[in-house]
């Protein structure tokens, strides 16, 4: 078996044009990480991995049996070299940032190969890249949130008269901790505005509390539910993600599963692994935002988890 694995900042992207520059360093750090490691699970598992690699990065993999490079640059048409490789392959699984709608892109360029799909459906992608949208389905699916009461983060773009400070202000399609401010007074919120004129930024209350993400690996109806990890940030209670830190409490653990189980099953059909991340916190649990696209928790739980991660989004028995 053969399978694709495109990660749009590793994999050519940044030579199409300037939306991937919104992304830092830091995120494309993270996107090389994320794709060595699930590359060399899959070929551990006996998979063939295709890797289109942009050719400034072609050092960062050593040669492997198994793992074929397509190196890309400048001259590359990406989306038809994209196209011709899905043609030859079992499974396809895509990695990109939301930001000014990459992976929403790469889902619909290969759309005609959707059923080779083992990452998130077109549908789940349009909805979770955007966190208007992910509030608005959500709500009109029901969600109330979870048990004791506590509700679904809401998001405005109303008056600033509607909000307690701090308040966060961050990208509607952003990614990671790119772009995101605390606010904690009107001036700081005043001399920020102008810097946000013609964007999608969204403003939220800011939730005290542990900071959390489950990761789900879904095929339909069916999910496996990952281990809640922390996520630890070199700031506080903002800054670039340093890692996952595992286990977290046991009530913590119970109180992510539900909230992460209620909102799972609202959401449509899919495949493939996201990523929840969410505030455990004194006053309630509150969801913040849905990943459909593998996220950096995954090189905690691939080495805690007793199976493999990658094999298994090929199937439950994978």
């Amino acid at each position: 078996m053969q399978i694709l694995i495109f990660e749009w900042l590793t994999g050519g992207g940044r030579w199409i044009d300037g939306v991937s520059l919104q992304c830092g360093s830091a995120i494309r750090s993270q996107g090389m990480r994320m794709l060595q490691a699930i590359a060399h699970d899959f070929l551990i598992g006996g998979i063939e991995v295709i890797l289109p690699i942009d050719e400034r990065a072609v050092d960062d993999f050593p040669s492997i049996d198994g793992l074929t490079l397509y190196p890309v640059n400048q001259q590359v048409d990406l989306r038809q070299s994209l196209e011709d490789l899905a043609k030859n392959v079992d499974r396809i699984l895509l990695i990109a940032p939301e930001t000014g709608g990459r992976l929403l892109g790469c889902v619909q360029w290969l759309q005609p190969f959707h059923d080779k799909l083992v990452s998130p459906s077109e549908e789940l992608v349009r909805i979770a890249s955007s966190k208007q949208a992910s509030f608005e389905y959500l709500q009109n699916q029901g969600f109330d949130g979870v048990s004791r009461g506590t509700e679904f983060v809401e998001f405005w773009n109303g008056p600033m008269d509607n909000f307690d400070f701090p308040m966060v202000v961050k990208p509607n399609d952003g990614v990671g901790g790119e772009g995101l401010h605390l606010i904690h007074e009107y001036a700081e919120l005043e001399r920020l505005e102008s810097q946000l004129t013609g964007l999608g930024y969204w403003i939220e209350p800011f939730y005290q509390g542990v900071p959390v993400s489950i990761s789900v690996i879904c095929h339909g109806g069916d999910f496996t539910f990952l281990p809640a990890t922390e996520q630890v940030f070199d700031g506080e209670p903002f800054g670039e993600f340093v890692g996952s830190r595992f286990p977290v409490q046991e009530d913590f653990e119970c109180r992510a599963r539900r909230l992460a189980e209620k909102t799972v099953r609202l959401l449509p059909p899919t495949q493939g692994y996201i990523g929840l991340d969410m505030v455990i916190g004194p006053e309630g649990d509150q969801l913040i935002e849905i990943n459909p696209r593998l996220t950096m928790s995954y090189l905690k739980l691939r080495k805690v988890c007793s199976f493999n991660l990658a094999m298994r989004m090929l199937g439950p028995d994978g």
